[in-house]
């Protein structure tokens, strides 16, 4: 997350990190493990996963990311303001990734039972921060109804 931040970039995060992490997870999976080759796959697959999604949300976060920058450009919208409104959105979504890499650490591997509770948390969170930004602001949290009566 750091690098992709600072650099504004995931796919350059991706050419640095991905040659370090990738071995590093299948060779300490390996040593724990007793040579178990389907927990350094899982671990090694887990490891692919942190270094995409974290990259993916420093890059996504970042106020000097070519994609934010052209993204706020395009949608003509102050840079600044483009950056805040994305920030809690992908914290959130990072935030939550981070919850099921700790369940994953303690031993809750099937994606059975950590999708459902990413899409739970994921609801849960987003519901939280909508009713956060609508107190912040003075704005109701549900949008009214505006159909015709």
């Amino acid at each position: 997350m750091f690098i992709a931040y600072t650099t504004g970039t995931s796919w350059g995060t991706f050419g640095i990190m991905m040659p370090m992490a990738v071995p590093m997870a299948w060779t300490l999976a390996l040593s724990q493990f007793n040579g178990n080759v389907d927990i350094a796959y899982t671990m090694t697959f887990a490891t692919i996963g942190a270094v995409f999604g974290g990259a993916i949300y420093g890059d996504h976060v970042s106020p000097i990311s070519d994609t934010t920058i052209m993204s706020s450009m395009f949608s003509a919208c102050d840079h600044i303001d483009h950056v805040n409104t994305q920030l809690p959105y992908g914290t959130l979504a990072a935030f939550t990734s981070i919850l099921l890499y700790v369940l994953f650490a303690l031993g809750v591997a099937s994606p059975i039972i950590l999708i459902p509770v990413g899409i739970v948390l994921l609801i849960i969170f987003h519901y939280l921060l909508s009713e956060l930004y609508a107190k912040k602001t003075g704005l109701p949290p549900i949008v009214p109804d505006y159909k015709a009566s």
